[in-house]
């Protein structure tokens, strides 16, 4: 199952994404992030430490509230993503345009 949790600080918020950023989460998640960028959001930080699985629909929701943020010339920036989603925004281009960073590795590699 699929859920999040955001954090909000100053001028920005951070998005835990855990499970899936798939169509499951993504309606709703879309109209929180417009509430918070409609109310005057300038950064949104995406984790997706726990999240296993992109499709499409998660894909075109990063991509939207960062057309959206650059607009209003805020920023959008994808952190601990795993290597194999990093490949996947790799492959289509978007690490430089979503500010994909990898997760930090720390301690020994989980199979």
């Amino acid at each position: 199952m699929s859920s999040y949790r955001m954090e909000r600080s100053d001028g920005g918020c951070r998005v835990s994404i855990d499970g899936g950023l798939t169509a499951v989460v993504v309606p709703e998640l879309q109209q929180v992030l417009k509430q918070e960028v409609e109310g005057g959001t300038q950064r949104v930080t995406v984790d997706l430490a726990a999240t296993y699985i992109v499709d499409s629909s998660g894909i075109g929701l990063l991509i939207a509230a960062s057309n959206t943020l650059s607009h209003k010339s805020g920023q959008l920036a994808v952190v601990n993503v795993s290597p194999e989603i990093f490949r996947l925004f790799q492959s289509m281009r978007l690490v430089p345009r979503l500010n994909v960073s990898g997760r930090a590795t720390t301690g020994p590699a989980h199979e």
